[in-house]
C-alpha cells in the first residue's frame, strides 16, 4: 500500500516538479522581501508633499522587481499545471493537486503573517498567489468533471 502511495506521489516520482515547487519558494521569498522593503521605505515617504526623483526612482526599480518576480511564480506555476497534463504525469494529476494546494495555502498564510507581523500590505503581500490558485482550482474542477464522467459512463455499461 505505501509503495502504491509513492509511486502515486508526483512529488516523490518528478524530480522536475519538485525543482518547480523549490524555484516557486524561492521566488516567493525574494518577492515577500522586496515588498517588505518597498513598504518599510514608502511608509515614511506618506508624510511628505514631496518625494524626490531618487526615491520615486527607487520605488519605481522595486516595483519593477517584485513585478519580475511575479511574473516567474506565475510562469513557474502555469509550467507545472502543463507538465502534469503530460502522458508520463497525467495518472499522478490527483497527487499534484494536493500537493500544489497545500503549497499554495501554506505560502499565503506565511506571507499574510509576515504582511501582518512587519506590517506590509497584506494585498501586495500574496497578489502572486492569484494565479496560481486560479490554476489549481481550474484544474480540480477539470479533475472532478473527468472523474465524475467516468464514473456516470461506468453505471450505464
Amino acid at each position: 500500500m505505501e509503495q502504491n502511495n509513492i509511486e502515486n506521489n508526483i512529488f516523490k516520482r518528478s524530480g522536475m516538479f519538485r525543482l518547480i515547487i523549490v524555484l516557486m519558494a524561492i521566488s516567493n521569498v525574494i518577492y515577500v522581501a522586496i515588498e517588505i522593503y518597498k513598504s518599510k521605505i514608502s511608509k515614511p515617504l506618506l508624510g511628505k508633499p514631496e518625494i524626490t526623483k531618487l526615491e520615486y526612482s527607487e520605488l519605481v526599480n522595486l516595483s519593477n522587481y517584485s513585478s519580475t518576480f511575479e511574473v516567474i511564480f506565475i510562469i513557474l506555476a502555469i509550467v507545472s499545471a502543463a507538465l502534469v497534463f503530460t502522458g508520463k504525469y497525467k495518472p499522478l494529476l490527483k497527487s499534484y493537486i494536493v500537493i500544489q494546494l497545500t503549497f499554495l495555502i501554506s505560502i499565503y498564510s506565511v506571507n499574510l503573517i509576515l504582511a501582518w507581523i512587519l506590517d506590509a500590505p497584506s494585498g501586495n503581500m500574496t497578489q502572486l498567489l492569484i494565479g496560481p490558485f486560479i490554476f489549481t482550482f481550474v484544474i480540480l474542477i477539470y479533475f472532478v468533471i473527468k472523474n465524475s464522467y467516468q464514473i456516470l459512463i461506468a453505471k450505464r455499461m
